[in-house]
């Protein structure tokens, strides 16, 4: 959505996320409980130590009268759930996203500020005219300059396949650290094997062991068109496939914490002959 501006006459393409109720096409009806969703995103975009952060939106405007809105100032190229399955997503803008997205959820995990996520998943990511990943959904974060904690009557579920097994069994309570990673293992096996979820034959709590089966005459997720780019490595696909299984383990405590994931995914042969 381009918007101008009549005095200097310059142009800016942006983006608008309306939050839209299941009754109506268009706006929405607000309600007690989606005013402080709003609030606590533009709490958290602005945030010193958040602003500015390249893989997080920008805010530019908002509105919260006849309907709840934000403007983004991002002209995104699609979203990344789209762009796995194109072959023009080459190895090295998948590797690329999948670095920064690890940089990302780690500086959000830090100790010092700690935010948890909740539904990340690369529906909720759009990729920008560089390639450069941004998160642009927040509806379920808790953490931080927000000052809040998981609320155990909170039911609600990020997008299918995505979510940590052990909510299965704990509930809520369950939600850590290592659910955001436990969705960032999904989101890389995605950009490895160019594949989505089949919602009508598999549950979220079985993709893992959907993936295994997929594969378990072969030493890598990488799909085979992948294989055959220029600065692919195999040794580079062996290493991502085990890092992905390891972000997809069933016991929470055996998941690499973002910050390791980060560190593996520099250590690529492709990132270190820096490629990227």
């Amino acid at each position: 959505m381009p918007i101008a501006s009549d005095q200097d006459k310059v142009t800016k393409d942006v983006t608008v996320k309306i939050l839209v109720d299941d009754e109506r096409n268009y706006g929405f009806r607000i309600h007690d409980d989606e005013l402080p969703r709003l609030e606590d995103e533009l709490k958290f975009l602005q945030a010193p130590k958040i602003r500015g952060n390249p893989n997080l939106v920008k805010v530019v405007g908002y509105c919260r009268k006849e309907v709840v809105g934000v403007v983004y100032d991002i002209n995104p190229l699609d979203t990344l759930h789209n762009l796995i399955f194109q072959d023009d997503f080459n190895w090295l803008r998948r590797v690329k996203t999948a670095l920064e997205l690890a940089r990302l959820l780690a500086y959000l995990h830090d100790r010092n500020q700690s935010y948890l996520i909740r539904n990340f998943a690369p529906s909720h990511i759009v990729v920008d005219q560089n390639f450069t990943p941004v998160l642009f959904e927040f509806g379920m974060l808790v953490g931080g300059v927000l000052g809040t904690t998981v609320d155990e009557s909170d039911m609600r579920l990020g997008p299918f396949g995505y979510n940590d097994p052990f909510y299965a069994y704990y509930g809520p309570a369950a939600y850590n650290v290592k659910s955001d990673v436990y969705a960032f293992g999904i989101s890389l096996y995605n950009l490895l094997s160019k594949r989505a979820l089949d919602k009508e034959k598999y549950t979220g709590c079985e993709i893992d062991k959907w993936a295994a089966n997929e594969y378990k005459h072969r030493r890598s997720y990488v799909d085979k068109s992948l294989q055959d780019d220029t600065y692919f490595d195999r040794r580079d696909g062996r290493k991502l496939t085990e890092l992905a299984r390891q972000c997809m383990d069933d016991e929470q405590k055996k998941r690499p914490e973002m910050k390791e994931v980060f560190e593996r995914l520099k250590g690529l042969r492709c990132c270190a002959a820096a490629v990227l």
